[in-house]
């Protein structure tokens, strides 16, 4: 593809005023955000379309979901998904507003289609149901960190990521969710400068909030002081037949190809022992291809971003990518609703209009603050800053061979050596720094926002390393400090600061949207 240098646009503001359309402290929307009338009213069919998704849900099984939300401090946070996706959205128009719509009720749709199935099995909902007890005996738990893609083996079983429902996407939804179970694992007598992930997972052992399903659990090696904390913690509380998947650190040498295949065997057997079902290999080679689909289509929204238009950035990005790599991976319909974003971006480039008003092209690296989930949106309708890579985003990069059962082995361990906080987080400090330096030149940056969260130990040794390399390179770098799921650490307000400071000392810009370089949204879901 030929590159065109990148062009700066006037800057004239298409959003002045926005946060004055925001409720003091909650930071939720007084009204439905003007785009247009053509965009207004595809936003407002698909918010309606995410309602429509949530009602169906709940009357579908209206006294198990009622028991779930009275059972579950967690399940609260759901009831605020339409406000969330909202911020999700904030400031997007054209392609980027359908794409993020699409993805994200794609999502939802998703989403409450396993709460079903969890709530339907969960023992803690139904005790002494038979009916839910065979179901449950149906459901094959991963942790969150290993992709579900080769529970599709057994096509009888649900694969299910035990944190994704209870943990992560919470804590995305809803700042504030994390802190109750944060607080109950600090004062269970474990340390609080450990990741705020793990810590989450812990407190949810804990209070016994994790639902009571699936016959047999397989987890990550995933190695850092609180994943290491917490494993003990949940695995008392679980209580299933449990298989370690040890996915090798240094991923990119040869010499251990060979012992990730071996583990993915072994992984395999474990689940055979438990199920008392063979792997069909069929099923898992057709999930692969599938796989290979969704693959192909992220590689196209890469390049689209890398030319003058870039149609796909925004908070909802990187979080449709974790959720399609990890829980979503191998489905036909994440599929489909790819080629179908993908075919909407296109036609802006086609059309080479940019309904956004971009100042400046930034590299987001690290891993992104989920109390903050849509910092992107804030840093383009505020700054004019889009985000046109991130590093969440480009992580499980290859594709599967499956010509032969051998090859596709070593293809699906590639996929788990590349899985979300591996593929940049491991395999040597040199993969998360050099990586950066060439997305930096191949996207035509004009800077780095680098997240610094605080309490990973493993990617804070060698913040010295990003420092001296940007200015080794006249590149400008913004470091963002950030706790990740806590915000009682850092807030969202000291996050947009530090950004602030470095548009006004560092770039010399002024804000395109005065109204959102302060504004108080502590208290927003």
């Amino acid at each position: 593809m030929k590159i065109k240098q990148a062009s700066v646009p006037s800057g004239k503001s298409n959003n002045k005023g926005a946060a004055d359309n925001l409720m003091l402290g909650t930071a939720l929307l007084r009204h439905r955000e003007w785009r247009g009338p053509a965009d207004t009213l595809y936003d407002y069919t698909k918010w309606a379309e995410l309602w429509g998704i949530l009602i169906r849900w709940f009357i579908r099984h209206p006294l198990q979901n009622s028991k779930a939300l009275l059972r579950y401090r967690w399940m609260f946070t759901y009831v605020t998904v339409p406000a969330f996706f909202d911020r999700l959205c904030a400031g997007q128009k054209g392609a980027g507003l359908k794409a993020s719509r699409c993805n994200l009720n794609h999502m939802a749709s998703s989403v409450t289609d396993v709460l079903t199935t969890i709530f339907s099995a969960d023992l803690h909902l139904h005790p002494g149901s038979r009916k839910a007890a065979d179901l449950s005996q149906k459901i094959i738990l991963f942790d969150e960190l290993l992709p579900a893609l080769i529970g599709k083996g057994f096509p009888g079983h649900k694969t299910i990521l035990l944190q994704m429902y209870p943990m992560f996407i919470p804590s995305l939804i809803n700042q504030h969710t994390p802190v109750h179970y944060i607080t109950q694992t600090e004062s269970y007598g474990l340390p609080a400068d450990v990741c705020p992930l793990p810590s989450f997972e812990a407190g949810l052992a804990i209070d016994d909030d994790y639902p009571k399903i699936g016959c047999c659990m397989v987890t990550s090696n995933m190695p850092c002081d609180g994943s290491i904390m917490t494993t003990m913690l949940q695995d008392r509380r679980i209580g299933l037949p449990t298989h370690p998947l040890n996915v090798p650190l240094r991923w990119k040498r040869p010499e251990v190809q060979s012992y990730a295949v071996d583990e993915i065997l072994s992984a395999i057997e474990f689940i055979e022992k438990q199920t008392g079902t063979k792997c069909d290999w069929d099923a898992l080679r057709e999930a692969c291809e599938v796989w290979n689909g969704q693959n192909e289509s992220k590689f196209e929204k890469w390049e689209m971003n890398l030319t003058d238009i870039p149609p796909h950035t925004g908070a909802s990005v990187w979080m449709y990518r974790v959720y399609e790599h990890q829980a979503a991976c191998g489905d036909p319909k994440t599929l489909k609703n790819s080629r179908k974003v993908n075919r909407i971006l296109q036609k802006q480039v086609a059309a080479g209009k940019c309904p956004k008003d971009i100042r400046y092209r930034a590299v987001i690296w690290n891993t992104p603050a989920n109390n903050f989930a849509n910092f992107n949106n804030w840093l383009l309708d505020c700054w004019g800053v889009d985000s046109v890579c991130e590093m969440f985003d480009i992580h499980g990069k290859g594709l599967i061979d499956t010509s032969s059962r051998e090859s596709m082995l070593l293809g699906i361990a590639d996929m788990y050596e590349t899985s979300t906080m591996r593929a940049h987080t491991k395999g040597g400090y040199e993969i998360i720094l050099y990586d950066l330096w060439e997305k930096y030149r191949e996207y035509r940056a004009d800077m780095i926002i680098l997240f610094d969260q605080i309490s990973c130990k493993g990617v804070g040794a060698i913040n010295g390393l990003f420092q001296e390399g940007a200015r080794e390179r006249g590149i400008p770098m913004c470091i963002v400090h950030q706790d990740l799921l806590d915000p009682t650490s850092i807030s969202r307000k000291d996050m947009r600061d530090e950004v602030n400071r470095f548009m006004q000392t560092v770039m010399k810009a002024d804000p395109l949207d005065v109204s959102l370089v302060e504004f108080d949204d502590d208290e927003s879901w």
